[in-house]
Formats: C-alpha cells, structure tokens, sequence
C-alpha cells in the first residue's frame, strides 16, 4: 500500500477559523477542504462549480457511526438493524451542521450553500446528466477532493480512521480556503474484499461494469462501476434480500418485486458494515461478528474515568433543553431486570438522557401536532446520547445507543412532576461512571416581570440560533382578523392523502376540510402575548436554485425542511421557559390559518407564507404583493415559527417604514403562478399601518406546490414529466384523477418551491 501524504500546508487564519467551528462548536469529526480545481472532471451538474459558479472552496464535515453501533446493528440479518437505526439521526445532525456552517459563513461575510446530507436524488438523470440516483454533489466525491478519505472497492469513501463508518455533508462556499492534502490512493482500502463476501443484494459482484475512474490534481481514484438499482434493491427499496434477486436489476423489476412481496425493511449496508481499514481492522468473534476497530486512544487500565470526561458527559444535553442526565450501573440495572450486556457486550453504565415534557398537549386541532413536545424532544434526546457516545467513543470507550432498551430504563426515573411525562434516549457503555441519583430536579420558579422574562426569551431564542425575534400583544391580532375575515372567514379546502405505500402506485383519498380563520385565542386559553422567531435562508441557496449549470432543485428543499426543523428545537426551548416560570405555551408554525404546505423529500413542510402575519404583528417586516413577508435584512428570505403565551410580555412596535416599494410597479410574482392562484387583494391593517396583498386561492396553490401536479414548481429539475393544469374549478375527481398520474418512486420525494417568491426581486435578481 502506498503511504499518506504527511505534507501540510499552513493554513490560512480564516480556515484555521473554519475548522475550529466545525469540529469545536457543531461537535463535527472530521472537516477537510477542497478548492475547487479539484472538481475539474465533475459533471457540471453534480458540481459545486454548476451550483455556485464563483465557488472557490467546498467545506466537508463528517459524523462517525459509534462503534457498537455498527458492530451490534445487523449482526442477524442486513435488515434488523437495530442500533443502526442512529444512522436517520446522523443525516438529521449532519444536515443541521452544514446548514450552521454556512449561516456562520454568511454572518462572516462570504456565500455559502449547504447540500443536503442524502436522500434527495434525481433518480434517472436530468437533460445531459445520465447518472440515476444522482444528488446535488456526491458527498463521496466531496469527501476525497477533501482529503477526508479515499475510494474503496466498494464506492465508499473511507477515512484513515473510521473506515466507511461516516456520513458526509459538504458547503459550497466563496471563500479561498487552504485546501487539505489529498490522501494517496490505495493508502486505506486494502482490497480486502470482505464487504464483497457479505454484499446480500450481489452488488459488488454482479454487474459489474469495470470502474469508475475519478482523478483529482495529480492522482486518479477507482472504485467498482456497480448497477445502482441493484444495490438499491434493500438499502433504499426495502426489498427482502433473502428474496431471488433477478440477473439484471432494473427499476421495472423492483416496482413488481414491491408490488408483489411488499417490503421487509431498510438495510443495513454490509459494505459500511464489514468496512475497517486493515491498520485498525482486527476480530473478536465472541463479541461480534464485523470487523472491530482498533481506537486510536486506549483507556488506563485501573484508572478511574477523568472527572473532565465525566463533566462533558453529565453536561452533554446542555444546549439541547435536557433536564437531566441520569448515570446507573449495570448492577443497578440488572437489579431491575436490564442485561446490559444483551445491548453492548461490555457495557458497565447506562447514561439516559431526559427532557420532560406535557403528558397531553391541549388544542391539537390547530397546534402543530398532539406529539409536537414529545417528538421534538425525542429527538433532541437521541442527539444527546449521540454526543455522550461519541465523547465516550473519542477516550476509547466502546458506546451503543440503544431506543429499543429506553422504555425498560426509564421505569426507575423519578420526581417528575404531576401533569408530566418525559422522553429519554440511552447510551450503554464500556465506561465505569459514578452514579447519580434517578431523582430528577425539576424546579419551577415563578417570574412575574414582564421585562425579565421578555429579556430572557429573545436571549434564549438567539442563544438557540434565531435570526430575529419579534413581540406582539395578543389583543393587536384582532385587526388583522378583521381585516382578513371576510377573504379568510372560512375556507373549503380538498385534502389528499395518498394510502398507498412508498414505490406503490398513488392511491389517493381525498377529504374536505374546513380551514378557519384564527386567533392566538384559539391557540391558547387567556393567550396574552405572540412570540416569533425566523430563521433565514442562505442567500446563496436562494440565488442558485433552479439557476446556474446545476439547475439544482435540492439545495431549496433542504433549506426548507432544515430551518422547519431548527424552528421548532428553538420554540421548544422557549415554551420550556416560559412552562417553568409558571405559564402556560402553545406553538404552531402558522397562528393564523392562512398560509399552506409544500411537498418535500422530508414530509410536507410549512410553506413561505406561514407566519407572515404573526411576523407583521410583532414588527419583524411588511408585507409584499403576493402575501410574503419582507424584512429588512433577509427579505422574503426567512421562516417563522410563533409561540403563544399567557405571559404578559413587552412589545415590539410593527414596522412603519415601507420595506416593499418595488411591489408597486412589479407583478412578477403573480404572473409566475401556472395555476392562477392569486385572487383579489385584501388591505390588512394592524396599529396605524396597511399592507396590501392578493388573496392566495389555497386549492389552485396546492395543486402545484403541495400535491407536485405542475413539475415547473421544482420538480422538473428532478426530471419529473408530470404537468398537469389546474381546471378552472377544481374537483375532487380532478385531484384524484391527476395524483394517480405522480411517478410511482420520484413521488416520495418531492421538490417543490414556491416560484412567486423566487420571481420577486427582494428574495434574488431577476434575471
């Protein structure tokens, strides 16, 4: 094997910066830069220089899987896979931490766009792209002009210290960062071929279609030219692998092969699994039967675990609104009927990491959802052991994560106080950790001033990563409702669900909803005040979608699910205050009932307009034409998440200054819309000022950006064909008719934007 380039050069203070950021504040791995001449050979399409034409560096991060992980999950079958199943949380944080990255990269005065993590992927190609399943940039191509890793046999780029056991994201960016030094090929893969041996799909070893050559500066890669629709067929499929898998995998066959036997249930890949460099490759069959890793620190034999890791571990939910972690060792846990061992073979300890939340959540028929609490902090709860596991991991200790045992650990917690439940997550762990109590603290503290407790909210918000925070009374609501009632009184709106299953042919049921027109009132007995919160768009992201050489679609939708995802995290943390100062807090992604959804690779995610006269009424901007918020430093370009509250807060002004005096000439926004959607304008008028906006008809609007049935609301950047015209009046035998029409795999995935705000000149520059 050829050895690794030792040579570094020095980098330069911004990218010492960068780095620093990535691996000490978004608690990232690994972090690597490649210039961009390292993507000479890139198909412009899945290039960072197709994306961001000026580009000059890409930025790429990496999150481990933990050890035990990877070594417990899967060691039946592929498809149980156990404590595998971290790796939908990994894709959660890694896009969470390129999203900050390029934020961070704004606020320091440089473009930036983040790319998603997975999952977002012109299936067949797209005009001269011809690769299926291509995303945006491939991480794995990202990963190697990064110097992070090299190309295995298998396609995986593996790291000189985890092997395969990594996820990527990347950031494109405008700045001139110092690139890293590329490793040697052939400095890590040692053509074991043992991820060939256990491959149950017969990817890495039928069709085979000789290699695929990647050369970067000075130095080519190669890795096995594999039909992708055959390694699909269980990792992204769900297709039983056990099943006779045909000669040649096409996508015709895996839609029969699901039609016929359904699906067993996602894979654990067998070449991530059995993937260890052989410098840190050894087994150890009575523990697992993968390949273990040799870590790179040791623990002193007889030494007690360092009260500095042991800090980092108790503090590890901090930043995530933890109310406790709790430490039990196995002998307690055995006590109560919990082998340890059955979940990591040398686990010791147990650490639950907890938030305590409503048991019942009141006014489920307009907040978020009945589980909006619990599920948010679940998953906040997981990324807390995630990072204990990995701080474990880094000292040398073996770590699983483990959802399956958290309902047996969590009997024993106690002190929660009446009206309360909680959600937690646990790591096992080689480590000995002292024990703590399993009495929770859980206190209240009342605090009546309006001033502290406004003072403290919007700190708490920007501490959570809020871009602006806005304060409204609730009685100032009551003019918008005037004004908005008889446009937005009550609305019959077609809802379509479809019933089938992923890559099963659309079957969709459609309903009639009734949509009303609300109050903060409706959202929260005796509401007093309205808390808003935004969170921007890279404007990088909104500047490049659907334009340049890469015409790419994913970058929105990523932006668009992410900054949903970080809103709700930052309006948990607030309700937790307030709930602990003794008040009472509601939360909902569009107060006031007006607004829509978009179709998204993610699930259906707020649209633009959620919010925007929440965010009139607490005096974050002014409203445009089309009903888009406008504010003075993001434009359009930013989402809203309300919290509703019978506090009494103190109040920010509406703005009186004309932030949309474009919008008086200027109506590309309503001539954008393919399905005539923009009705008659409405005056809404809050506090002395008026804004003026076109009614938006929900059903005509949905049609396009909800249920994907005109493909140039995105997804014709996809390579979707779909593009069905709205009728003048839409029926639910027209909705239903035309949904049976989506592609049977692209249709769980869709990319929609809104196309009136991208034609508006205050979100990008109209071309």
């Amino acid at each position: 094997m050829k050895e690794q380039s030792k040579e570094y050069l020095i980098d330069s203070p911004f990218t010492s910066k960068v780095k620093n950021f990535a691996l000490r504040e978004l608690n990232a791995d690994l972090v690597g830069v490649a210039n961009i001449g390292r993507f000479a050979h890139a198909p412009a399409m899945m290039s960072p220089q197709g994306i961001m034409p000026h580009a000059k560096s890409v930025i790429v991060m990496a999150v481990t899987h933990t050890d035990g992980c990877v070594e417990m999950g899967g060691m039946k079958h592929p498809q149980e896979i156990g404590p595998y199943n971290i790796q939908y949380y990994m894709n959660t944080r890694i896009d969470e931490i390129a999203y900050k990255l390029a934020l961070w990269l704004e606020d320091h005065g440089v473009e930036a766009i983040p790319i998603v993590s997975s999952n977002i992927w012109r299936y067949k190609g797209y005009k001269d792209l011809k690769e299926h399943f291509a995303p945006d940039i491939s991480h794995m191509h990202a990963a190697v002009s990064a110097g992070l890793s090299e190309f295995g046999y298998n396609g995986l780029a593996i790291t000189p210290e985890y092997g395969a056991h990594v996820r990527y994201a990347s950031v494109i960016t405008s700045a001139d960062l110092t690139p890293t030094p590329l490793i040697e090929p052939g400095s890590v893969c040692d053509n074991c071929m043992i991820c060939k041996k256990h491959c149950l799909s017969g990817a890495l070893s039928k069709e085979i279609d000789g290699w695929n050559i990647v050369k970067i500066e000075d130095k080519e890669y190669r890795y096995a030219k594999k039909n992708l629709w055959r390694c699909a067929w269980g990792e992204h499929f769900d297709l039983d692998l056990d099943l006779p898998i045909p000669e040649k995998v096409t996508e015709e066959n895996i839609i029969e092969n699901v039609k016929k036997h359904g699906m067993r249930g996602g894979e654990m890949g067998s070449c991530l699994r059995y993937c260890v460099p052989k410098a840190l490759r050894y087994f150890d069959k009575s523990y697992t039967n993968a390949p273990r890793r040799k870590k790179h620190m040791v623990p002193a034999e007889g030494v007690p675990v360092s009260r500095q890791l042991l800090e980092r571990v108790r503090s590890a939910g901090a930043f995530k609104a933890m109310d406790f972690v709790v430490i039990k060792s196995a002998d307690f846990l055995s006590k109560l009927g919990i082998n340890v061992s059955s979940y990591l073979p040398d686990a010791k300890t147990a650490v639950i990491s907890g938030i305590i939340v409503d048991e019942r959540e009141e006014n489920t028929d307009v907040d978020i959802a009945v589980t909006y609490s619990h599920a948010v902090g679940g998953y906040l709860s997981v990324q807390t052991s995630y990072d204990i596991a990995r701080e474990l991991e880094r000292n040398g200790f073996s770590t699983v994560t483990s959802t399956a045992a958290d309902a047996d650990v969590m009997n024993f917690i106690k002190g929660i106080p009446a009206g309360k439940t909680f959600v937690a997550s646990t790591v096992f762990t080689s480590a000995e950790l002292p024990e703590t109590s399993d009495e929770i603290q859980y206190k209240t503290e009342i605090v009546k001033s309006p001033e502290k407790n406004t003072v403290d909210i919007k700190a708490i918000a920007e501490e959570a990563g809020a871009d602006l925070t806005g304060i409204a009374p609730a009685s100032r609501f009551d003019s918008i409702y005037k004004s908005l009632e008889p446009a937005f009184g009550k609305r019959e709106v077609l809802v379509a669900k479809d019933k089938s299953k992923r890559f099963y042919a659309v079957e969709p049921e459609i309903s009639t909803e009734v949509r009303k027109l609300l109050k903060p009132e409706d959202h929260l007995k005796g509401a007093k005040s309205v808390i808003v919160m935004g969170l921007r768009i890279p404007k990088a992201t909104m500047d490049a979608t659907a334009r340049n050489n890469a015409e790419s679609i994913g970058i929105y939708a990523y932006a668009q699910y992410e900054s949903a995802k970080l809103l709700r995290i930052m309006a948990l943390k607030v309700k937790k205050i307030l709930e602990k100062r003794g008040f009472s807090a509601a939360v909902t992604h569009d107060l006031m009932n007006t607004a829509s959804v978009n179709g998204n690779p993610r699930g259906e995610q707020p649209d633009a307009f959620s919010n925007r006269f929440a965010a009139l009424a607490t005096g974050l901007g002014r409203l445009s034409k089309c009903g888009s918020l406008v504010t003075p430093k993001y434009g359009p370009n930013i989402r809203f998440i309300t919290v509703v509250t019978d506090a009494e807060l103190l109040s920010d002004n509406v703005k009186t200054e004309s932030l949309t005096p474009l919008c008086e000439d200027c109506s590309r926004c309503l001539k954008s819309c393919s399905s005539n959607a923009f009705g008659d304008k409405v005056k809404v008028e809050v506090d002395g000022i008026s804004d003026e906006l076109h009614v938006i008809d929900q059903q005509r609007c949905d049609w396009n950006k909800r249920y994907s049935l005109s493909a140039e609301e995105g997804n014709m950047y996809l390579g979707w064909k779909l593009d069905e015209k709205a009728p003048e009046k839409i029926s639910a035998e027209d909705l239903d008719k035309a949904l049976r029409k989506q592609p049977t795999i692209a249709k769980y995935r869709p990319c929609n934007f809104e196309k009136c705000v991208l034609s508006c000149p205050y979100t990008r520059s109209q071309i």
